[in-house]
């Protein structure tokens, strides 16, 4: 047979046995050799290694003209991941980096992003996008516009302020790249179903570009910086928001505020402000550098009674120093904390403060919190990143906390509200300075009632001083099962010798034990626990051990990874749930 009859021959038998099941198993060149899945041309297994596949994620996404989008592609098969990006369509179809940020023409219709992989280019993978014109009022801020102007494209606004003085509900801003060193007030509110949305041009979210992920939410750079203000005493936020609702904030950053004195404020949300969303911001080096003596205080980040429904998501906190005060604070109700990056802040990271309710601390990654990266502790004062003082029905779950002072802490100080009705479930804690979780009333030895109704649930706490550091709490209410407690020094430290309520179905690996009835004293067996990697190896002890009673309310749907929680007749010990 010649040559081209066989490459014709070849290019039949693959239109038929595709249609059989057949696939490739293995690639010499630019010709797929293609065969039964149990045989290798030839019979046998496959003696060289899969062909190279491309998937990209997502597999569609729904833009508006001109707006950005950073898709990713995943290679199999190759041990080169890189990839080479394009669009079907062409200049036509809008354009794409190198990293795979693709940004939509100005014609509306549907385009396709694909991927090919640059050690293999015939296989691909394709993403499929559906531009649109944008839907209600479109309004622009630039650096070389004027407030003077209509805030149209062709005539956009000078400042971000005049744009939240003259925005309508339904309506986008727009922000064009460059730096505006403006304190902010808001004054306009959107409608339900109608937001306020302030973002930067071209923004667009995708599954992946929350705060520690690494990927870079698509858009232009729009920093509000304050550089220029010099040492700030007024206690004036660089963004404040009294009184407004159904507004979206996302995608911008704010840097560089430097205060001095005390109750200096960052951003305060604060009046009957409620449906705000604070969401893709990194917030970077706000702080208060005066003396650690009770006379400078910076509120990084406050959100105040009666505002409600505030969502704090996706955004880096980076660099706060707030002396006596906190990174994050709520003293409202119905506020979520979720999937937010903070790291390098000198004391309490997120307070779930007096008089808050219905607080939800989900997701969020909290590292170099109340200790600097030199491994010293600000102050010689250690601080809990998650810190629940005078707050109740607050659901903390799925959260890291790593190399920090504490992990996470609930107590009562002198003159604060009871903390009570709090569930602390499938958290991670590890390499901290201090206690894993501490429970209790810091400020008596004698005096428990401050404290109640405290679920600690199927969390992991490893290489920490100490597990459980318990101080005096209503004991009969307090609830520790289903954690492990791994390579402590000390796994429960009650110098006190406090009641400790249920503690039970706990295992313990290094570090003594507590008193559980049903406890599991061996190696949990984590996949690779130096690397973070809490997961359980087959055959863990942890598996199946946990408490047959455990609630699906009180320990939730899903694991530390978002896996079903209670997918199996019972429960495993830890934060994760073997799959």
């Amino acid at each position: 047979m010649s040559y081209p009859m066989a490459l014709a021959f070849i290019a039949a038998l693959t239109a038929v046995v595709g249609l059989h099941g057949m696939t490739s198993c293995e690639r010499r060149g630019p010709v797929a050799v293609v065969c039964p899945e149990s045989t290798c041309c030839g019979g046998g297994a496959a003696a060289e290694p899969a062909v190279i596949t491309i998937s990209v994620n997502p597999q569609g996404a729904a833009l508006l003209v001109h707006q950005s989008f950073a898709f990713q592609a995943t290679v199999t098969g190759s041990p080169d991941p890189s990839v080479a990006w394009s669009v079907e369509e062409g200049a036509a179809g809008g354009a794409i980096t190198d990293g795979g940020v693709y940004t939509a023409p100005q014609t509306i219709g549907t385009y396709h992003v694909v991927a090919r992989s640059v050690a293999d280019p015939v296989p691909l993978g394709r993403a499929t996008v559906t531009v649109s014109e944008p839907t209600g009022p479109q309004f622009y801020v630039a650096t070389n516009g004027s407030d003077a102007n209509p805030g149209s494209a062709a005539q956009p606004w000078r400042t971000i302020q005049k744009a939240m003085t003259a925005a309508t509900a339904g309506s986008t801003v727009n922000i064009r790249a460059g730096t505006y060193p403006e304190r902010l007030t808001l004054l306009v509110s959107g409608m339900p179903g109608n937001p306020i949305t302030f973002q930067p041009y071209g923004f667009s979210n995708s599954p992946e570009c929350r705060g520690y992920s690494g990927v870079a939410c698509a858009g232009e750079n729009v920093f509000l910086d304050y550089t220029s203000l010099g040492t700030v005493t007024d206690g004036v936020p660089y963004l404040s928001i009294n009184g407004q609702s159904y507004v979206r904030i996302q995608g911008l950053t704010f840097q560089n505020y430097q205060t001095l004195g005390a109750m200096q404020r960052g951003a305060r949300i604060f009046g009957s402000s409620h449906h705000i969303e604070f969401k893709y911001n990194k917030v970077l080096n706000i702080q208060n550098n005066g003396a650690w003596d009770g006379t400078n205080a910076l509120l990084a980040f406050w959100v105040e009674a009666p505002g409600h429904d505030v969502w704090i998501y996706g955004n880096e906190f980076a660099g706060i120093v707030s002396n006596y005060g906190e990174a994050m604070t709520t003293v409202a109700s119905a506020v979520t904390i979720e999937n937010n990056w903070i790291h390098d802040v000198d004391a309490i990271a997120i307070d779930v403060g007096q008089n808050s309710a219905n607080t939800v601390v989900r997701g969020n990654l909290l590292e170099w919190s109340g200790k600097k990266r030199d491994g010293s502790i600000w102050y010689n004062s250690a601080a809990a990143p998650i810190y629940v003082n005078g707050g109740a029905f607050a659901t903390i779950e799925r959260n890291v906390i790593r190399d920090s002072s504490y992990g996470y802490a609930v107590v009562t100080e002198p003159g604060y509200p009871n903390s009570h009705d709090i569930v602390i479930r499938n958290n991670v804690a590890y390499r901290n300075a201090n206690a894993g979780i501490m429970l209790g009333n810091w400020y008596s030895t004698t005096d428990g009632s401050s404290v109640y109704n405290i679920k600690v649930l199927n969390n992991t706490v490893y290489n920490c001083p100490i597990g459980f550091l318990v101080r005096p709490h209503v004991s009969g209410s307090v609830v520790w099962k289903n954690n492990i407690v791994a390579n402590t020094w000390s796994a429960v430290v009650n110098t006190l010798h406090w009641p400790l309520g249920t503690m039970d179905y706990n295992l313990y690996s290094g570090g003594g034990v507590g008193p559980d009835a049903h406890k599991v004293t061996a190696d949990p067996m984590f996949n690779n626990a130096v690397a973070g990697d809490f997961t359980l190896q087959a055959g863990s002890p942890a598996i199946d051990v946990g408490d047959p009673e455990t609630s699906a309310t009180d320990v939730g749907p899903l694991d530390f990874s978002s896996f079903a929680r209670l997918a199996k007749l019972r429960i495993d010990i830890g934060a994760h749930e073997k799959q």
